[in-house]
This record gives C-alpha cells, structure tokens and sequence, in this order.
C-alpha cells in the first residue's frame, strides 16, 4: 500500500505477475452519495504486451465488479443501522 487516507484515498501498488500496477481509489462526497474514481497504471510487458487490449477488458471488468461488491456491501451495512 502507498498511502491510506480514510475515508478518501487508498492508493495501492500490485506487484504480481502477469500485470504490475498502480491503482488509486479515490472518494469525495456528493448529494446523492459518494463518488468513487479509480485510476489504474502500468500494464504487460514483454510478449503480454501483446495482449493488451484484452487484458484492459479484463482489468475494467474487474474494476467494475469490485466496485458493484462495494456499493452492494455499503448499502446492506446502512440498512443495518
């Protein structure tokens, strides 16, 4: 983890092979509820390179599930309350 500011920021560097990346999760208030936005950096190198365009499909699919999980969770825990 590069940095962790609750309940704003968590900035993150992965590491494992096959696609290294950076990925910033970034948060901010908003009317309706909070805004969420995710930057992702790096890629495949080498011969993966070549698999590019399908391995970003599969990144923003990814991305896209994890943050469906997240409001799914966040919703379930304010009906709790």
């Amino acid at each position: 983890m590069v940095a962790y500011e609750p309940p704003r920021l968590l900035d993150m560097v992965s590491v494992a092979a096959p696609m290294p990346m950076h990925v910033t999760y970034s948060f901010e208030a908003h009317p309706r509820g909070t805004l969420a936005a995710i930057r992702v950096r790096g890629g495949p190198g080498g011969l993966l390179s070549l698999a590019s365009p399908l391995l970003a499909r599969q990144v923003r699919s990814s991305l896209t599930k994890d943050l469906r999980d997240l409001e799914r969770r966040l919703s379930e825990r304010q009906g709790d309350i």
